[in-house]
């Protein structure tokens, strides 16, 4: 298949660029790292994070009960040194570390990991608020009770058995926040954070720069860095400037301008990419005709050339999509039937299946997202190529609450959306883009309106199953079927760029796109 060395490619570069830090040198202890972001902080309260630089600052200052590692694609301890699954998955009971302080002086123990999820959760907790969403939407339905078994054991009863769970967890909602810090600061906690990470805050100015500081009791072996510095720069050139001058020592890069004059600049900057667990792709709504024909379905996947609308649309920001799942995340099968790209044989299939002169509705939302730069030209792309094949493409743009009710209802023919994990979990893309269960719950996201049986019962025994292997195995399975299927057509797996001076070190990024700063340092310049 064409995209095969492509993602091979694609994987030895992550493999050496991205998971194994290189050290040159025995790390340094010391020195100022400035991070140029993209854009300001907006919240210090892990669980109110939900734009990537303030995700990115909180998991430097606050850590869950469990990580992800990218390396080895498996959960391993955090705050939690160990665990155990009882009741077929409905149970899960958590060890916790001892000796762990929080940046405020308080301790960890079993009953501020259930204040962290109890003030998301419960309505009835003193300090719940409304707007901890995220924590409702991932927790809410999963999780029945969080109680202290102990002052270091936690125990959860989940609703259902859940196996996803722990991969859950390693979201920023799950973080652990100081309940003494909470209760003292209240609505103001955002500014005045305290968690157990390698980093705690110093000074938040009021031009939105964070300093971090290194956190001396930290209960790791603590940060190289004695200061992380993150300092908003909107605009890329300067950050790139400040990048080549040696003000700063890393900074995001989101223009593929930027990204190209740095790939000139190689000999004086490293440049890391970052592969996001997202997926944009187009939803077939095989509840309307012809569309719930898959030979039609088939037409129009063929009718589309993907690799040009990633040249044209995405340089150096994405790679085409085999499916919905990235070639980076554990349970990735590269073995799925790919539909190349072929309007000849689109065309026979419109003719096998008696289609003529055939108009569909393809419903785009009217202002850009990170992972959709250009709605309208690449809605225009879509268009123009199913033309080719004799099919007539109407795009309705609307505004976002328009599109979205339309689209949960199933009003379009085709929708332009994407979608992007909330933790590293093969689940997390299926289910709530295909599950025939989604269609019966308010803010349906199975636009596809595809109801497979047959997915149904390998998505939920892969949810129940302990063992590791048989879960991969299932979702193997589970995109077989979902190809032949074909009630999407994936489009790219978006990435982004962070360039980095030459004298950083120990650069690790982590499966969400974060950097891990714990072990980044600066050699002598």
């Amino acid at each position: 298949m064409r995209y095969s060395k492509r993602i091979a490619a694609i994987l030895v570069i992550l493999i050496f660029s991205v998971i194994f830090p290189s050290y040159a040198t025995e790390p340094r202890i010391g020195g100022d790292f400035i991070f140029a972001t993209s854009s300001s902080v907006q919240t210090l309260d892990p669980h109110l994070a939900l734009d990537k630089n303030s995700i990115q600052v909180c998991k430097t200052m606050y850590q869950p009960l469990v990580k992800y590692s990218t390396e080895d694609k498996a959960i391993g301890p955090c705050l939690a040194i160990s665990w155990e699954v009882k009741k077929q998955g409905k149970e899960w009971i958590f060890h916790l570390r001892k000796g762990v302080k929080f940046h405020d002086g308080a301790p960890l123990n079993a009953d501020a990991v259930v204040f962290s999820f109890e003030r998301q959760l419960n309505p009835n907790h003193p300090y719940y608020e409304e707007k901890y969403f995220s924590g409702r939407y991932l927790f809410g339905e999963i999780v029945d009770k969080v109680r202290a078994v102990d002052e270091y054991t936690v125990k959860f009863t989940l609703k259902i058995p859940y196996m996803p769970f722990i991969y859950s967890l390693t979201n920023p909602a799950a973080m652990v926040v100081s309940p003494e810090a909470v209760k003292t600061f209240a609505e103001n906690f955002y500014r005045h954070p305290a968690g157990t990470g390698p980093f705690r805050l110093l000074d938040w100015k009021k031009d939105g720069e964070v300093v971090l500081g290194r956190y001396e009791d930290y209960w790791g072996e603590k940060a190289y860095l004695y200061s992380l510095i993150f300092r908003p720069i909107l605009q890329e050139h300067r950050r790139i400037q400040g990048l080549i001058e040696g003000e700063i020592e890393s900074a995001q890069l989101e223009d593929v301008a930027g990204i190209k004059s740095v790939l000139k600049s190689t000999d004086r900057l490293t440049l890391t990419e970052v592969f996001h667990l997202d997926v944009v792709y187009l939803a077939l709504n095989m509840r309307k005709g012809p569309l719930n024909r898959v030979k039609v379905r088939e037409a129009v996947h063929r009718a589309i050339d993907k690799e040009k609308l990633q040249e044209m649309f995405y340089p150096e920001k994405a790679i085409v999509a085999r499916g919905l799942i990235p070639p980076t995340l554990w349970g990735y099968n590269p073995n799925v039937p790919e539909y190349e790209f072929d309007p000849g044989r689109a065309k026979e299939l419109l003719e096998e299946a008696k289609v003529e002169r055939l108009t569909l509705s393809l419903f785009i939302p009217d202002s850009p997202v990170s992972y959709l730069p250009d709605l309208e030209g690449i809605a225009q792309k879509i268009k123009d190529d199913l033309a080719g094949v004799g099919i007539e493409v109407q795009v309705i743009e609307m505004d976002w609450r328009s599109y979205l009710e339309g689209c949960e209802k199933g009003e379009h023919h085709i929708a332009l959306s994407g979608w992007r994990a909330n933790f590293p979990d093969p689940d997390n893309f299926l289910y709530p883009l295909l599950d025939r269960e989604i269609l019966g719950k308010p803010g349906n996201t199975n636009w596809s309106f595809y109801q497979s049986s047959f997915l149904h019962e390998i998505l939920e025994r892969a949810r129940q199953v302990t063992d590791e292997r048989e879960r991969t195995r299932l979702y193997q399975v589970a995109q077989k079927i979902v190809q032949q299927d074909i009630s999407c057509i994936p489009l790219v797996h978006t990435k982004g760029m962070i360039a980095f001076s030459p004298e950083v070190e120990g650069v690790a990024v982590s499966s969400t796109g974060m950097v891990e700063f714990e072990k980044v340092w600066i050699s002598e310049k």
